[in-house]
């Protein structure tokens, strides 16, 4: 099975959850990614890596950009698509789990004052303590500059959610700014840069 079925799925069997029909594209990834210094990332964390579009293009940068001390850790909340990512990259720590266990998941792995944070989970699908949980706890673990990226989907500007995680991102960082539209992904979407 393709990577997109599989994506449309796991969405069929939890939309709740998985949130998008379909895998984000290498442009979306790309404007992720924009400007990290990953020769300084030692500390990276990615929510809901999914099918690891995402996940592929940190470490394409990574080994760009070489540190023996650098620890990659990724938090999925499906278990199909962790073990599928798990297998498919070793050279990122992948965890079943839920993005509000973060703080745990980060001292245990030995990791303090992230560089970076970067996201797939749909934001204005979440309950409201969820999604606030995960925000304040990735706030509080970034080191002072340190980033956090997501993205929207500029159809999901329709719910509630959308408007509530852009109050709760620009009360919790210093800095937040809305790239311009991606067409090139389905659905058109455009990224949240975070600055702690």
């Amino acid at each position: 099975m393709g990577t997109s079925s599989s994506f449309l799925l796991e969405f069929l069997r939890d939309p709740r959850s998985t949130a998008a029909i379909a895998p984000s594209s290498r442009r979306l990834a790309e404007r992720m990614l924009e400007g990290i210094d990953f020769h300084a990332a030692r500390a990276i964390v990615e929510y809901g890596p999914g099918t690891g579009v995402f996940t592929r293009a940190v470490l394409e940068r990574c080994r760009q950009a070489p540190r023996e001390d650098r620890v990659f850790l990724a938090v999925e909340k499906n278990q199909r698509m962790a073990e599928r990512l798990a297998a498919a990259e070793p050279g990122v720590r992948v965890h079943h789990g839920d993005a509000l266990e973060v703080d745990r998941l980060c001292a245990d792995a030995g990791l303090g004052g992230l560089d970076f944070v970067l996201s797939g989970l749909g934001w204005p699908s979440l309950p409201a303590p969820v999604r606030d949980g995960i925000l304040e706890r990735t706030a509080a673990l970034l080191r002072p500059g340190g980033e956090f990226r997501t993205f929207g989907y500029h159809i999901g500007l329709l719910m509630r959610g959308a408007w509530e995680f852009r109050r709760t991102v620009r009360r919790l960082f210093s800095e937040v700014t809305i790239s311009p539209v991606v067409w090139g992904n389905l659905p058109p979407a455009f990224v949240y840069r975070c600055v702690k």
